[in-house]
């Protein structure tokens, strides 16, 4: 009976070693809109390859999504970041090292906002994540992309992507750079590191990188928070863990007028990693 005791504790042991072990050890948040929707499947993969252990991802993203106010993008409805389950759901989660990225600030402008509403939007994220102890990265605006846009590549861009918008391609440039300048000095007071896609990485899109630009950003954005040793890779999913992560569902959002919820987390992977959206 003893004998049967103690390979029972063995067994116990193992048996919770192993969940130990499977159990998420480091949290990664993600914040953004299309930019990071398009990009999602490539930042999951890459962020599991950076860190050595399983991850507990909190992530708000979404086409067209708003740091302080709801947002509709083609029959889609979701609330402002700020607004999200995402900071409830971190406060009930057990501490963990974190890392965050904010992403797609310049989104808020097309929505009309005023820099200074869109700034403190951003401080109040900043402060919240600062109360968990988080590195952050700022994802800063892509200034050099968008002053190559003309007056009526501008309108076109505009009616498609934000229809609401009556802003004049002058006024909104005069925002952004006036935005942009703010993040770099929250960046440099908060001491945060700040990047910007260059020039080259853009084409006719001046708010969306293409393909392998975009991922040249989001590595970079994710070494800097890494405490790997070995320079960050990129890594790119297979088409069916693209798939998967694309099809993982948020916690509330609204579609063509009907509220919609999914429990989280909404995904759980092999590694013992979670991903949980709101």
């Amino acid at each position: 009976m003893r004998f049967l005791s103690v390979k029972k504790r063995l067994a116990d042991s193992a048996q919770t070693s192993q969940i130990e072990t499977f159990a998420p050890q480091q949290r990664v948040v993600l914040l953004g809109a299309s930019n990071l929707s398009i990009m999602f499947p490539t930042i999951v993969e890459t962020a599991r390859a950076m860190f050595a252990e399983p991850l507990e991802m909190f992530v708000a993203k979404g086409f067209g999504r708003s740091y302080g106010q709801q947002s509709k993008f083609f029959g889609k409805k979701f609330p402002g970041i700020l607004q999200s389950g995402l900071w409830d759901a971190i406060e009930r989660a057990r501490a963990l090292p974190t890392v965050a990225i904010i992403a797609d600030v310049g989104n808020d402008l097309a929505y009309e906002a005023p820099v200074r509403t869109i700034l403190q939007w951003i401080e109040q994220t900043l402060d919240r994540l600062a109360s968990h102890r988080a590195q952050v990265v700022l994802n800063d605006l892509p200034l050099a992309s968008l002053r190559t846009v003309g007056a009526v590549r501008y309108r076109v861009l505009r009616e498609i992507l934000f229809p609401s918008c009556r802003l004049s391609r002058d006024e909104m440039l005069r925002r952004a750079e006036r935005l942009s300048e703010a993040l770099r000095r929250l960046a440099e007071e908060r001491e945060i590191p700040i990047f910007s896609g260059e020039k080259q990485f853009y084409g006719l899109d001046p708010i969306h990188p293409r393909r392998a630009a975009a991922g040249e950003i989001w590595q970079r954005m994710l070494g800097a928070v890494a405490s790997a040793q070995e320079p960050s890779r990129l890594v790119r999913p297979s088409a069916r863990a693209t798939l998967r992560l694309h099809q993982l569902k948020p916690q509330a959002w609204q579609h063509l007028g009907l509220q919609r919820r999914a429990a989280q987390p909404n995904g759980r992977l092999a590694d013992g990693a979670t991903i949980a959206l709101y």
